[in-house]
């Protein structure tokens, strides 16, 4: 008798209509905290399991890429998006952007030195060649005209929590990091507020992976005013302002 009960709970458990009682979110780092409150809101309404993977959005979509089955997507630019779309592993008609974000300059001194301060000491940003924060920092320092100035003092991390964390240790004296991040570690100070026109809009674009129902409903879920109130109070720009 106890074995077929064990039988009968593996079917159970390797059966489709049990996998898809988990939604797996592969999600950017920098949006960590907001995406746990809001799953753990999520899973009062859908019976469900929502679970997360974060990491650089670049890691992510390569790992979407290489076959990881994942059910929904969400990145910190629109590149990275586009990259798997055009592969046929994001679906359309699902893609949209759930919030928006600034970039500044943060660190633990509150000396008022502007971007100047990055030519004082090693300061902190994300890799400038793959991962979005870095993507969007090395832009906004091409615009200003300090990129040259400043690269050579630049530590490249995997993502932009890694720099924050950084910061906040004391490792390097300054670093580049969301405006949202500031929201998680209030002894940081923000020395400037990089200009919106210095570089593309940051966009957190979501999308459904493959053909994964689960994950239409979550990315609706993301729009609606519940998740967009979680995402303003972690400091995050409501999706409404990007358009």
């Amino acid at each position: 008798m106890m074995f077929r009960f064990l039988i009968l709970l593996f079917l159970c458990m390797a059966s489709p209509s049990f996998a898809k009682d988990r939604v797996l979110v592969f999600a950017a780092a920098s949006q960590r905290d907001a995406l746990v409150e809001i799953g753990k809101l999520y899973e009062t309404t859908c019976g469900c399991s929502v679970v997360f993977s974060f990491a650089a959005t670049s890691t992510l979509a390569r790992q979407i890429d290489a076959g990881a089955d994942a059910d929904v997507f969400i990145s910190a630019n629109e590149a990275w998006a586009d990259w798997l779309e055009i592969r046929g592993l994001l679906k359309t008609d699902t893609r949209t952007v759930v919030a928006g974000n600034r970039l500044v300059i943060a660190s633990a001194a509150k000396t008022k030195d502007g971007f100047n301060i990055l030519h004082k000491g090693r300061f902190a940003m994300a890799d400038p060649v793959s991962v979005p924060a870095g993507i969007y920092g090395r832009e906004a320092l091409e615009t200003l005209g300090i990129w040259r100035e400043v690269r050579s003092n630049a530590v490249f991390s995997e993502n932009v929590r890694v720099a924050l964390a950084s910061i906040r240790r004391g490792d390097l004296l300054a670093g580049i990091v969301y405006k949202s991040d500031l929201k998680l570690v209030p002894d940081l100070h923000s020395h400037f507020l990089f200009p919106a026109e210095t570089h593309k809009p940051i966009h957190y674009v979501a999308g459904v992976v493959g053909q994964s129902m689960s994950g239409v409903a979550l990315v609706s879920f993301l729009k609606g005013n519940q998740a967009q109130v979680i995402f303003q109070r972690f400091g995050f720009l409501p999706a409404s302002a990007t358009n």
